[in-house]
């Protein structure tokens, strides 16, 4: 066996449980062109008769068959005995699969030859062998025969059609690939390897457009499901749901970078297999947080008892950083009843920012996204009076920080600027506390709220420590003045957020600035950043595609200060944002 089939072999062997093996077959049945009609998924709690995935396919000899494909995993991934025998055993399954039809109206579906295999990512034990092959032998007919496929004949399989296609094609993917395996709990961030990895099979064809996929394209986006899965699954090994959340964060992005990239966010056949891989990453942020929340939700519970003196620094950054995700997740699910509703949400993220006093401590200017997700979640669920509350401690804290420790989120947005200062009580050289955008967004949400008299509160600081407020406007905004400066001409926006920390823009600085130092009441300042409100519009396609919350997740992964319409378009009389 060579090295590719070893690792194909190992992997498959992992699979500890039924339910990623029902996962991952699928993929396997797609990538061989089978077309499936029907899935595990789709029956839970019902009887299957033998059926876990229904398909159409071309058999070995060449004739075109129905297939009904038993899968056994976790617990009978090996068949013996114990599992054959007996009710809902293995010959139970077979002889109801045998005899109950299966209903569909594929074209001739009932006049085609029929096939029932027995799929188990293990082995066969003892004299169940030579049972399993009589039984066979006995109820195969002209038009209904059987099979097995065990560990050996899937490793093939995946190894042909799958691990084959993209991930083990040459040494340098093959190194690649045991690399980022290897080291997936090596680091708190994303290897090298697995960015070099994933760039590589992104990189492998270009895109040509034509009237049917292609089935290397097929087999591309089956790939990028299958490495999304194995990385799900080793971080189960690990018990660790945020190696999953980190990583498949990144190849989301990288994904949906390369669909903006050939045009394809409007292509359907495309959008289909994407949205198979929004589900997966859908399931890893419910149970990540479905572990972790539970823990924040308690005092203090996002600190962390072994951090050591880092705890006074560590403790903020892991709140935000959860917050963020959290805040996505919650946006994407509180509208959908079956998930969560409205007060539920409100009540989750209210209780997280609760627990952890620290929430309402940025210390870093990035810290912004955090920040806004908080407040624009509560305006989803029309709690504007918690936003206002929020929003009033967040300044409150901040100003507070800065009278009493001469403390202000650094704009650099270096961790290791801050943990510096902290420890010694002087400002590293590239610590930067004399501009302040978070401060800026802020502001105008004190307009936003009518909130009088926090704003001249903080107008009175602002001037008193002399800190220029500045808003990062990007130069791609349509009918934009700036549109000249670009520094990237050949990538739009959102090409640009999609792949990196997005810098193509200014900081309108001076004018929000001077605003505060024209001794302006809050009327006119109200007024002043009305007349700003068009300073900077944007059609996304993302948005039109119908991924919003992927622009959100790109602000967070590449630290990303929100753009002017994150919070100039809301609208509290409707309470929806854009």
């Amino acid at each position: 066996m060579d090295l590719k089939n070893i690792v194909v072999k190992e992997y498959l062997e992992s699979l500890t449980e039924k339910n990623e093996l029902n996962y991952i077959f699928p993929i396997l049945l797609e990538s061989m062109g089978y077309t499936i009609l029907s899935k595990p998924t789709e029956y839970i709690g019902i009887q299957e008769y033998g059926k876990d995935i229904v398909a159409i396919g071309v058999d070995e000899d060449g004739i075109k068959k129905r297939f009904y494909f038993e899968l056994k995993g976790g617990a009978d991934r090996n068949i013996s005995e114990h599992n054959f025998y007996g009710k809902d055993g293995i010959q139970d399954s077979l002889t109801q699969a045998r005899y109950n039809d299966f209903v569909s109206a594929f074209p001739k579906f009932d006049k085609l030859p029929l096939k029932i295999v027995i799929v188990h990512n293990g082995t066969i034990k003892g004299t169940v062998q030579s049972t399993l092959e009589n039984f066979f032998v006995k109820n195969t007919i002209n038009t209904i025969s059987f099979d097995r496929w065990d560990i050996s004949r899937l490793t093939l399989l995946f190894s042909k059609n799958l691990f084959g296609a993209y991930l083990l094609t040459d040494p340098a993917s093959t190194k690649l690939f045991n690399r980022v395996l290897v080291n997936l709990n090596a680091t708190d961030g994303i290897s090298n390897d697995f960015i070099a990895l994933i760039d590589l099979i992104f990189s492998k064809e270009t895109w040509k457009k034509s009237k049917n996929l292609a089935r290397k394209w097929q087999l591309l986006f089956e790939s990028v499901r299958l490495i999304a899965f194995i990385i799900y699954t080793e971080s189960k090994e690990y018990n660790n749901y945020e190696i999953a959340k980190r990583y498949l964060t990144h190849l989301l992005l990288k994904y949906w970078h390369w669909i903006l990239k050939n045009k394809l966010e409007e292509d359907d056949i495309v959008l289909g297999y994407f949205n198979q891989y929004v589900v997966l990453y859908f399931k890893v942020l419910v149970e990540f947080f479905g572990r972790t929340a539970p823990l924040a939700l308690l005092k203090d519970g996002l600190y962390s008892e072994n951090g050591g003196r880092y705890e006074q620094i560590g403790y903020a950054k892991r709140s935000f950083e959860f917050i963020e995700y959290f805040t996505v997740l919650l946006r994407l699910v509180h509208f959908d009843p079956k998930y969560i509703n409205h007060h539920e949400a409100h009540q989750q993220i209210v209780k997280v920012i609760l627990a952890n006093d620290v929430s309402f401590r940025p210390i870093l200017d990035i810290h912004s996204v955090a920040v806004l997700n908080v407040i624009n979640l509560l305006i989803d669920c029309n709690k504007i009076d918690d936003a206002k509350s929020y929003l009033s401690r967040v300044l409150n804290q901040i100003k507070y920080a800065k009278e009493k420790t001469d403390f202000l989120p650094d704009a650099n947005n270096s961790i290791e600027n801050v943990i510096k200062f902290n420890v010694t009580g002087i400002k590293p050289v590239y610590y930067s506390d004399s501009t302040s955008p978070l401060l800026a967004v802020l502001m105008e949400y004190i307009a936003l709220f009518d909130m009088e008299e926090e704003y001249n509160i903080m107008k009175e600081f602002i001037l008193k420590h002399d800190i220029d407020l500045g808003v990062f406007v990007p130069h791609h905004g349509i009918n934009s003045v700036s549109l000249d400066l670009r520094s990237d001409k050949e990538n739009d926006l959102e090409e640009q957020l999609f792949s990196k920390s997005f810098r193509d823009g200014y900081q309108s600085e001076l004018r929000l600035t001077k605003m505060l130092n024209d001794e302006l009441d809050f009327q006119s300042f109200k007024e002043k950043l009305l007349k700003r409100k068009k300073e900077f519009e944007y059609h996304y396609r993302t948005d039109k595609a119908g991924y919003p919350f992927l622009r959100e997740l790109a602000h967070i992964y590449f630290k990303t200060p929100y753009f002017p319409d994150k919070w100039r378009n809301i609208n509290l009389e409707c309470n929806l944002t854009t």
